[in-house]
């Protein structure tokens, strides 16, 4: 896509590739401001552990005008689901194209788990134990 930028009264032409996780990064962020949302990705001890990545639980395919996005999240005990893949759909196609300049045509949302209050405390309690090797 060639985008013409204006500067200092001056047009300059140049071609503006933009990476597939730059909108992932763009899509993760917008979608764990949503209400409900425990964690984009499979939930699990192993996966809070590791530290943070940018495009966690969000997969992108970026066009030179548009973009499509797949996003897994771990929803909230007690929200309703379909509100918050609405909320996130919206959130995300808005911040997409603010900053990307990409229309968003598609947000694929998968659930691929449910946060209990009690989770936290037995996934600690699960943690692999040692062995003892003879």
């Amino acid at each position: 896509m060639i985008e013409n930028i204006k500067s200092d009264g001056d047009t300059v032409g140049g071609k503006l590739e933009m990476n597939e996780d730059v909108v992932a990064t763009i899509a993760n962020y917008a979608a764990r401001r949503v209400k409900g949302i425990y964690s984009l990705g499979k939930s699990g001890f192993l996966n809070r552990s590791i530290g943070p990545d940018p495009t966690r639980g969000v997969a992108a395919e970026v066009g030179e005008t548009q973009a499509a996005v797949d996003i897994e999240i771990v929803i909230e005990y007690g929200c309703n689901i379909h509100d918050v893949a609405a909320e996130m759909r919206k959130l995300v196609s808005q911040e997409v194209y603010k900053m990307a300049g990409r229309k968003v045509i598609e947000v694929n949302i998968k659930v691929v788990g449910i946060h209990l209050e009690d989770d936290e405390e037995e996934e600690v309690a699960e943690e692999p134990k040692k062995r003892q090797l003879d």
